[in-house]
């Protein structure tokens, strides 16, 4: 049987997504929660991995087990009682074998947050703006980035991947209140640390930092060695995966447990 996962995990106290020898990782502590519960160790695949300090409000990951007496639709009630408060499983659903939680994916969404007055409380969700922005500008530079297009000048240099090629559906600056800008954007696939890459690039915009036919050079020339600049991981979210109509998983408890945050701007 194959479960599909709907996690919700603040990043701040990880060290990414994906397990690793020594640090503390999402996936290193639910595989934990897993053993627990079904007394045996199984591993889980991701949607994507995020890097340390990125939060997720709908990643979603899958496993395969034999059998189990617990519905598949209560497994994240009890995956919950062995999982920090910083980790929470939103859903689970039994899915067709054929899902695969990263390469049955055909949209992810993210969502970056900048906050242009101080705030202590929003010091692990949101990057914060010491200089002046134009917001106008932000807009501008991310209608260019719509559609499909080669990001290389907007990926970690080491990157394997050969295909740099993502198509975006949605790219969007919302003044969400004031002192408070959040960026959305949703497409196919995205490489490692792109969405980063691209809001600190369109933020040295919008400082005047660069000109916006800068911005549009790297994309129209890309590059995998250009010098772009990253956006600190804390202000990202990963919010939303979303899968062909066949196999989207049926969130049975996700009305309940999470209201959508997605934005149409």
């Amino acid at each position: 049987m194959r479960v599909a996962l709907l996690i919700q995990y603040d990043g701040s106290n990880y060290h990414g997504w994906q397990i690793q020898t020594d640090p503390q990782t999402v996936q290193g502590i639910i595989e934990g929660a897993l053993k627990i519960v079904f007394q045996q160790t199984i591993g889980i695949i991701g949607s994507g991995r995020t890097d340390s300090g990125v939060h997720a409000l709908g990643q979603v990951a899958h496993f395969d087990i034999l059998g189990t007496s617990i519905p598949s639709a209560n497994i994240w009630m009890a995956l919950n009682q062995h999982l920090p408060e910083d980790i929470r499983i939103i859903a689970s659903q039994k899915v067709a074998d054929d899902f695969h939680s990263r390469f049955s994916a055909n949209q992810r969404e993210y969502r970056y947050r900048i906050s242009t007055s101080q705030n202590v409380l929003n010091r692990n969700s949101r990057w914060h703006m010491r200089f002046p922005i134009e917001p106008e500008k932000l807009r501008a530079s991310s209608k260019v980035i719509l559609g499909s297009h080669d990001f290389s000048s907007f990926c970690y240099a080491g990157t394997e991947t050969e295909n740099m090629v993502c198509e975006i559906k949605k790219a969007n600056w919302i003044q969400e209140n004031q002192g408070s800008l959040s960026f959305y954007i949703s497409g196919d696939r995205f490489l490692h640390h792109m969405v980063r890459m691209l809001v600190g690039s369109m933020i040295e915009v919008a400082r005047s930092k660069w000109e916006l036919e800068k911005f549009n050079n790297l994309l129209n020339h890309p590059h995998r060695q250009a010098q772009v600049v990253t956006a600190p991981p804390r202000g990202l979210t990963l919010i939303k995966v979303s899968y062909p109509d066949h196999l989207q998983p049926d969130w049975i408890m996700e009305q309940q447990n999470l209201a959508s945050p997605t934005r149409t701007g």
